[in-house]
């Protein structure tokens, strides 16, 4: 198995999940880029999601592939039910802090800074007014179908974590079926 079908197979899937979550209506490369870059929320966003995508399906076929009993598709949902944990408990945190300690802070919300343009800090900013994520873009004039699984849910600030189970849970064991039903073979770096 070579790195372009892992990259390949990596990118198929990264499309899936995405597709999963635009249809839930959860604006998921804003949502990661709203911490990393403000002003440029899809591009930073993006970026981020191509990287680590790429780098779970390497992993995936590297470590994973075949190296455990069961039929790969399971394999590779377990495998995306794991990262979807790390990115409804873990991601938030960590971009969180390290948001923190360079000082760009972000109400996920809607991406505002630590302060507003009168000085207040986002906390009160957030007790004032309540803003949300913004809804994800329709595609060719099509809305989001799946948008009532979250409309009532919050799931963008870092402890909501409730509000992520059911969409980013969906998405990620989409990610790992379609990594686990092409990359469960023999991972040789050399072929």
């Amino acid at each position: 198995m070579t790195l372009i079908r892992i990259f390949g197979v990596g990118v198929l899937a990264l499309v899936f999940l995405l597709g999963a979550l635009w249809a839930m209506d959860v604006n998921y490369a804003a949502w990661v880029g709203a911490w990393l870059s403000p002003k440029n929320q899809y591009k930073a966003g993006m970026g981020v999601i191509v990287i680590f995508g790429l780098i779970a399906a390497w992993v995936y076929a590297r470590f994973i592939g075949d190296k455990f009993p069961g039929p790969g598709m399971l394999r590779g949902v377990v495998y995306g039910l794991v990262l979807a944990g790390c990115a409804i408990w873990f991601i938030p945190y960590t971009l969180e802090g390290i948001a923190s300690a360079v000082g760009n802070t972000q109400v996920v919300y809607g991406g505002r800074a630590i302060f507003d343009d009168k000085n207040k800090r986002a906390d009160e900013v957030m007790a004032e007014q309540m803003t949300q994520v913004e809804p994800c873009p329709p595609l060719f004039g099509v809305k989001p179908p799946l948008a009532k699984l979250t409309r009532d849910r919050q799931w963008a600030p870092a402890d909501a974590w409730k509000g992520r189970l059911i969409p980013f849970g969906i998405a990620f064991a989409l990610f790992g079926l379609i990594v686990g039903s092409l990359l469960s073979e023999k991972y040789d770096p050399r072929k």
